[in-house]
């Protein structure tokens, strides 16, 4: 199995990302497709691009998927109320979403009073070294749902990880999710307005969780994801 990942850039401000894990023989078709995504994408045109290609050595961890749940009046502090997410943790997390400043990863906050916990800085924290199965050949899974399910279901995997909440900053996608092992994935629709690049990732964990070791799982760590 090889890890490709795949980041474009304009005048060094991200445009858009892909990544999986795949055997050998689906190298070429994998990079086609990251090279089309990369210079067709809705944000715009591009500058620079980067492909890493590098060869598994670890075990693979298999987890299985969350459970997809799609209501059309979905809250999200509704939602995060029933994981014990506090008030002061979702406005931090809001805020974060809101910003002009475009993360290239995930913001970690205390569950309980909504501190930051990463040091990643504008970086944010990456899932990569992932791949997603579809073993019921579900209709509803497109590529961009299945890279969705597939980063969420790494996220919440961890015992000390209360939810995510995640909305795209592609320019024209409005709809997000918040997830959690609990109340799975669920898919909040019109979850900001179009034309506009704000977005993030945010996962609410409690204080006693070992930091470094949660990240190097999230950025290291070989991992399928089954549906």
């Amino acid at each position: 199995m090889y890890s490709i990942k795949m980041r474009a850039n304009n005048n060094s401000k991200h445009i858009s990302g892909a990544e999986t894990m795949c055997q050998f023989c689906e190298i070429e078709s994998t990079v086609k497709r990251y090279l089309k995504k990369a210079f067709y994408h809705e944000n715009g045109d591009i500058d620079f691009i980067n492909f890493k290609i590098e060869k598994i050595t670890q075990p693979i961890q298999t987890l299985s998927s969350l459970v997809i749940y799609q209501k059309e009046n979905e809250n999200i502090r509704s939602l995060a109320y029933k994981n014990n997410i506090k008030d002061i943790a979702i406005e931090k997390a809001l805020k974060y979403i809101k910003s002009e400043t475009i993360y290239r990863g995930a913001i970690i906050l205390c569950a309980e009073s909504g501190e930051r916990l990463d040091t990643s800085e504008y970086r944010g924290i990456r899932v990569t070294n992932f791949s997603f199965k579809n073993q019921n050949n579900s209709s509803i899974l497109n590529e961009r749902v299945q890279d969705a399910l597939a980063i969420a279901t790494c996220i919440n995997s961890h015992e000390s990880v209360k939810g995510e909440l995640c909305v795209s900053d592609d320019l024209n996608y409005t709809i997000g999710y918040f997830a959690s092992n609990l109340l799975g994935y669920n898919r909040i629709f019109n979850i900001k307005n179009k034309n506009t690049r704000q977005g993030g990732r945010v996962i609410f964990v409690d204080r006693s969780i070992d930091i470094e070791e949660y990240i190097e799982f999230l950025e290291n760590k070989p991992k399928l994801v089954v549906y």
